[in-house]
């Protein structure tokens, strides 16, 4: 084996090594079934963290069974107390109905807006005069970006949220609940592995046949 074959067989050593310990961002995901309250309704929350105190948030609410309801608000106890949840960006929604309603830390109080003495929950709520609608059978999910800076995560969340019957006739659903774990799958190290081992010995492949072409053959003459 040549030198130069050498040195690109090091390199991709080296980059593997590296990709090896690298540690992939992975969600906690809890949600709520089945509870008093829910009335055909499912809800999850999905908490991804981004290193430095930066989070990525997804909640879904689900009319599995229920009636048609207009969300009114919801609200996750995401950290221990005493968390201050900071420069909250990048709020949507799933059906881009984003602008009628406003995203802040607080807890939600199941009437249409949030309180902000708890910093460490987050909050969503109706404000404009444009609700979402969910009929049997459809979801929304809210996403957004968060930041908590020294913050804990709770082990369970703290699940509120209140929707509204849109026949005009109180509440479809309106729960207060822990959360439970909801299992979520992980990547195999191999499926981690073979994108990481893909740009290395792609380059080596490249750089091989270029070689070839500026180098004398084996059974070359010397002059």
């Amino acid at each position: 084996m040549n030198r130069l074959a050498s040195f690109y067989l090091l390199a991709a050593a080296f980059l593997v090594a590296i990709c090896s310990f690298a540690t992939p961002s992975y969600a906690d995901s809890q949600g709520v079934s089945n509870c008093s309250g829910c009335n055909g309704y499912a809800f999850q929350a999905s908490l991804t963290s981004l290193g430095s105190g930066n989070y990525a948030l997804s909640y879904t609410i689900t009319n599995v069974s229920g009636a048609s309801a207009n969300p009114d608000d919801w609200s996750l106890t995401l950290f221990s107390p005493g968390g201050n949840i900071t420069n909250v960006s990048d709020f949507t929604m799933s059906d881009g109905n984003q602008s009628n309603y406003t995203v802040a830390p607080g807890k939600a109080n199941n009437g249409g807006n949030c309180s902000d003495n708890q910093q460490y929950a987050l909050c969503v709520a109706l404000t404009g005069s444009n609700p979402s609608t969910l009929a049997l059978g459809q979801s929304l999910t809210f996403t957004m970006d968060l930041s908590c800076p020294g913050c804990t995560e709770q082990t369970s969340w703290d699940f509120l949220s209140g929707g509204a019957c849109t026949t005009g006739h109180g509440n479809c659903y309106a729960i207060s609940q822990n959360g439970a774990p909801m299992s979520m799958p992980e990547p195999s190290v191999m499926s981690m592995l073979v994108p990481s081992l893909f740009v290395p010995l792609s380059f080596i492949a490249i750089q091989k046949k270029s070689w070839r072409k500026l180098l004398p053959g084996r059974n070359a003459v010397a002059l």
